[in-house]
C-alpha cells in the first residue's frame, strides 16, 4: 500500500471514530478552530488502540529506528496507553524488547516511594523517546523531560525524539512554531499526520468547499 493510501485509510478511520471533528470549536487557548482532535476517542478500545499504536510503531521504525533507543516514555495521560501498546507491538511484530513507562501529574505518597513521580525502569545512559497525541506549545514536553532527568536519578540520559500523532502545523498563542521551538532545544519531532495533508485528503469527501475555505483561512492566520 502506498503512503498516500495508508494515510487516507488512517484518516478515514479517525474521522469514523470521532477522533477528528469538524465544526466551530474553542480551544483551551481561547482560539477558535474549525476542527478538534481527540485521541481518546481513538484508543478507547482494543481495535482503536491497536491501529493507532501500529501507526506509531511503523513511523518510529522508519524514522528513529528500533536500534536507536532503549526506553519509551508516555506523558500522562494519553501517552501512557500509547507507550505500553507500542512497546508490546514492537516485541510482538519485531521481537525487539523495549522498556516503557510514564510520569504522574501528582506525586504518590504511599507504597513504593521510588515510583512517586515516575513508573518504569529507566537506566543510566538510556536513549529515550516520547510518544504523545499533539504538541501545543512544546513547553510541557520540556517540563516532562526535566521531570525524567530529576526523578529518575539516572545519569547521562539521551532524548532521541518526540513522536506525535498529529502535527497541527500552527503557531502557539505567542506566535511561535512549537516544533521549531523544540528542535532548537535539540529535540527532533516526528509526526504521523499533519493537519494540512489530512484536510487535503478529505477535500471533496468529508470537507466541502465552504469548510475547506475555512481551513485555508485558519492556516493563513495561525499556520506555521
Amino acid at each position: 500500500m502506498s503512503s498516500s493510501n495508508w494515510k487516507e485509510s488512517l484518516v478515514k478511520f479517525i474521522v469514523l471514530r470521532s477522533g477528528l471533528l469538524f465544526g466551530d470549536f474553542t480551544l483551551k487557548s481561547g482560539r477558535k478552530s474549525p476542527y478538534f482532535f481527540n485521541l481518546a476517542n481513538l484508543i478507547n478500545d482494543g481495535e482503536g488502540l491497536t491501529k493507532i499504536s501500529e501507526a506509531f510503531t511503523m513511523i518510529i521504525n522508519e524514522t528513529i529506528g528500533f536500534d536507536s533507543f532503549d526506553y519509551i516514555h508516555g506523558p500522562a495521560y494519553k501517552g501512557i496507553p500509547l507507550a505500553g501498546a507500542i512497546s508490546m507491538l514492537i516485541y510482538q511484530n519485531y521481537k525487539v524488547n523495549k522498556r516503557w513507562g510514564y510520569d504522574r501529574k501528582e506525586s504518590k505518597d504511599h507504597g513504593d516511594t521510588t515510583e512517586a513521580w515516575l513508573v518504569g525502569s529507566i537506566q543510566d545512559n538510556d536513549r529515550i523517546i516520547l510518544v504523545d497525541d499533539v504538541i501545543t506549545t512544546g513547553i510541557t514536553k520540556l517540563k516532562n523531560i526535566e521531570k525524567l532527568k530529576k526523578y529518575s536519578k539516572k545519569s547521562n540520559l539521551h532524548f532521541e525524539g518526540i513522536v506525535i500523532f498529529l502535527d497541527r502545523q500552527e503557531k502557539d498563542p505567542e506566535g511561535n512554531d512549537p516544533i521549531k521551538y523544540l528542535e532548537n532545544k535539540g529535540l527532533k519531532v516526528y509526526s504521523i499526520l499533519q493537519i494540512r495533508e489530512v484536510v487535503n485528503l478529505l477535500k471533496n469527501h468529508l470537507i466541502d468547499k465552504t469548510r475547506y475555505q475555512l481551513f485555508q483561512d485558519y492556516f493563513e492566520k495561525y499556520g506555521t
